[in-house]
């Protein structure tokens, strides 16, 4: 009986998790956005079933702790592609929270909002190598 209440709870706190994270998705527009700058339409149904397999496909890695073993190649490339993601997500909240026209605008840099993302960017992709290679040398 005990074993069956932490396993209820459990698939409980993880559909909640799950729902309020694709309700966040859903109630900005993140993935419409994400749509609309890659200009892939006609995609649409891939990016639902891509979706749907990642959180599930990430769940089960969790739940049974999964591994793989895969060369340097391999983590660069997964790396890489999981980076172009986070990248994407972020700078489509930001672009529709109006962060950056907003924070141009008050700061005076109205004409320089370009590089403004650009230093964002660089800083993101420098912060990310300097934490992972730090991380890795320790």
């Amino acid at each position: 009986m005990k074993t069956f209440f932490l396993v209820m709870v459990g698939l409980s706190s993880g559909a909640l998790v799950g729902a309020g994270i694709f309700a966040f998705f859903i109630a900005l527009g993140v993935i419409e956005r994400v749509i609309d700058i890659s200009r892939t339409e006609a995609y649409r149904g891939i990016y639902k079933m891509v979706i749907l397999l990642g959180s599930l496909l990430s769940t089960f890695v969790y739940m049974f702790r999964f591994g793989v073993r895969a060369n340097k190649g391999w983590l660069v490339i997964i790396g890489l592609l999981m980076g172009i993601f986070v990248g994407m997500i972020a700078s489509a909240l930001t672009e529709i929270l109006n962060v950056i026209p907003f924070l141009s605008i008050r700061i005076g840099i109205d004409k320089w909002a370009y590089f403004l993302i650009i230093a964002i960017i660089l800083g993101k992709v420098l912060g990310s190598i300097l934490y992972w290679g730090l991380l890795k040398i320790q």
